[in-house]
């Protein structure tokens, strides 16, 4: 069923909102129609009877044969008369409130005059045995049997037709015309209710690139300033997280960089050449591993600022720098107008890292740049053996190496391909990869975009809700 509704809170609230409206409409129109039918025959039964009424009160008088030339000349379209109708079946005269008031006009009228008696026999109009092409509506199809103090009778039939029904006059154009009001309207004001959680959004986006993003605007609803406000005493907090996170990550480097420094210090003053050397790898190895820990525990440097920038000439300058420096290293862009706010050194940083994995173990790097759904699309491949699909979710795990030696020229320290992830995580990114058909590792990765030249981001937050 999910698959059929709308996905977006505004769409379905719009839909529920018109629904309800039409709803509403449809059951009011209703519940009128049903009312004004019973009004509208309510008011032809009362007038019907005092026509009749009129009419047998003028002719009474009258002598048979003059009286029946005034009651064929009383007869309408709507009103015929029938002098030889053959008497109803019982049960099929109806006995509702129509009949009672027409026999009470009737017997109210005719007080006056002994010997004169009606009757009325209302049916529905379905059992009416008469042609009466006019009648377009259900209703009541009604005989009057006038008995006049001769012993005459004289028989009228007329039709109460039901009103015309509401749905097939201006009604319906009213209901659309509403409608189409009613939706502008509530689009309009959806938009604006759900204007702040989109804000909320974005801006749980931005604190992810720029964790000293400006706080949220709390002169709101009270609903949305309460969410405001705890969501800026989390940012808070993870401000203070972070920053507390690096300064003491400043210290540790600090601290393990002057002991390493000490340590070298020492080595030379050993006599024996052969153990000052061995004691000058350890203390390098030791200075490369925690210089390699360091940068991971940083991920990136927030000290440094996010700003816009084309990342097709990030890539391009990149890639000129490593083939300068004769590595086999290839670039394609399909589209260089792409901006994307970012830290474009700890970026440039990612992409090293992945390019170097890929001249390493597959001998070359082809990066390819392209555009789906507005979002950055950096493909890197090589021409190596690939990486078994079992080991895609391990070989971005700190200190992992597929290459089980711990042999830092073979294989490094595993932590190349965990920074990277880091710094893609921390811009809202994602990192995949796959083996290629035609042999090699595939990494992509995947950057929202700048949906302008003017800055305005797509889904990108602002700084109010």
């Amino acid at each position: 069923m999910r698959k059929f509704f709308p996905a977006t809170l505004k769409t379905q609230t719009l839909l529920i909102f018109f629904a309800m409206f039409i709803i509403s409409h449809i059951a009011g129109f209703l519940i009128y129609e049903m009312s004004r039918s019973r009004t509208v025959l309510l008011t032809e039964s009362i007038d019907l009877a005092a026509r009749i009424a009129g009419i047998v009160d003028l002719a009474h008088d009258f002598q048979d044969t003059d009286r029946s030339r005034i009651l064929s000349a009383a007869q309408t379209q709507f009103l015929a008369m029938y002098p030889d109708v053959t008497a109803p079946e019982e049960g099929d005269c109806l006995e509702n409130e129509f009949a009672a008031i027409m026999l009470g006009e009737f017997r109210s009228t005719f007080s006056d005059y002994p010997g004169l008696g009606v009757d009325v026999c209302v049916r529905n109009l379905y059992q009416q045995p008469f042609p009466m092409h006019f009648v377009t509506s259900p209703g009541f199809d009604v005989l009057f049997y006038i008995n006049f103090p001769d012993n005459r009778q004289y028989v009228f039939h007329a039709i109460l037709p039901e009103g015309p029904s509401l749905f097939t006059d201006i009604a319906l154009a009213y209901i659309i015309f509403v409608g189409v009001i009613s939706l502008l309207v509530g689009w309009y004001l959806i938009l604006r209710i759900i204007a702040p959680l989109d804000r909320l959004a974005g801006a749980a986006d931005q604190i992810g690139v720029n964790i000293d993003a400006p706080p949220l605007d709390e002169e709101r609803s009270k609903e949305i300033q309460s969410a405001a406000r705890a969501f800026n005493r989390m940012q808070d907090r993870l401000r203070r997280l972070v920053h507390g996170q690096r300064e003491m990550i400043a210290a540790i480097s600090h601290d393990l960089r002057s002991a390493v420094t000490r340590l070298r210090l020492r080595s030379e003053l050993l006599e024996d050449a052969r153990e000052r050397g061995r004691f000058v790898r350890v203390v390098e190895d030791m200075d490369l591993m925690v210089q390699t820990v360091i940068d991971f525990l940083r991920g990136i440097d927030t000290s440094e600022e996010p700003r816009k920038i084309r990342i097709s000439a990030l890539l391009e300058s990149l890639c000129q720098d490593l083939k300068e420096e004769g590595y086999p290293v290839s670039f394609d862009c399909g589209d260089d107008s792409m901006t994307l706010e970012c830290r474009p050194a700890a970026l440039r940083r990612c992409f090293i890292n992945i390019i170097n994995n890929a001249i390493k173990y597959g001998g070359a790097a082809q990066i390819t740049l392209t555009t789906e759904e507005e979002q950055a699309v950096v493909r890197i491949d090589d021409d190596g053996p690939g990486v078994p699909e079992h080991e895609f979710a391990n070989i971005v795990r700190p200190f992992y190496r597929l290459e089980r030696s711990r042999n830092s020229e073979t294989g490094g320290l595993g932590l190349g391909l965990a920074i990277a992830l880091n710094i893609i995580q921390v811009h809202g990114g994602t990192l995949s990869f796959s083996n290629r058909p035609a042999g090699g590792l595939r990494v992509e990765i995947r950057l929202g975009l700048y949906a302008g030249a003017d800055g305005a981001a797509a889904g990108q937050p602002t700084a109010s809700i």
